[in-house]
């Protein structure tokens, strides 16, 4: 898999997590145990630091980018990132969810139990209250979050979590060539 130190700067990632090995990683990155990278991701940390904490799952090709102005990324402990999201510069508090393709735009920040629907787009700036759904493009805040939606949330968490310990047990590349 494709880890880059960039000038002085190496990434830091857990033994207990899970990285595939066409993911990109690049820069001052931290990524904490029970963590599934997927497929086509790329975490950049080249002008700021990127930090994904405990559990958390940043699926296939997510991109994740840090602006130099800015303090970095924070990607708190059991969040989900969908595939294809964008998160430049954002804070995304513990047990969010962030949609397929949504796009989160410099110093968002998503707090704890938040949603971002697939496909939203967060202004700069933008705070997504404790236990709120944001939707649209632009997005705005358009209702609580159920309890039966925050436990489809704990649930996937808990898939994830799986899934980086099943992955490296199991995964094996398969070439064409030995059929």
């Amino acid at each position: 898999m494709p880890i880059y130190e960039l000038d002085g700067k190496r990434p830091s990632i857990s033994s207990e997590a899970f990285i595939h090995p066409e993911s990109v990683i690049i820069g001052d990155v931290t990524i904490g145990p029970h963590c599934f990278i997927g497929p086509g991701a790329v975490i950049r940390a080249d002008f700021g630091c990127v930090r994904i904490d405990e559990g958390s799952s940043i699926q296939d090709n997510v991109v994740i980018h840090v602006n130099g102005k800015s303090p970095g990324v924070v990607i708190e402990h059991d969040v989900i990132v969908g595939h294809g999201a964008i998160l430049h510069d954002a804070h995304v508090g513990p047990w969010c969810v962030v949609g397929m393709g949504a796009i989160l735009l410099y110093d968002v920040y998503c707090e704890e139990r938040s949603i971002v629907a697939a496909g939203s787009v967060l202004r700069r700036g933008m705070q997504v209250p404790r236990g709120k759904l944001a939707a649209g493009n632009p997005a705005r805040i358009i209702k609580d979050v159920s309890p039966e939606f925050m436990d489809y949330v704990k649930d996937g968490v808990a898939i994830y979590r799986r899934l980086s310990q099943q992955y490296p047990a199991s995964m094996k590349r398969v070439d064409q060539s030995s059929k």
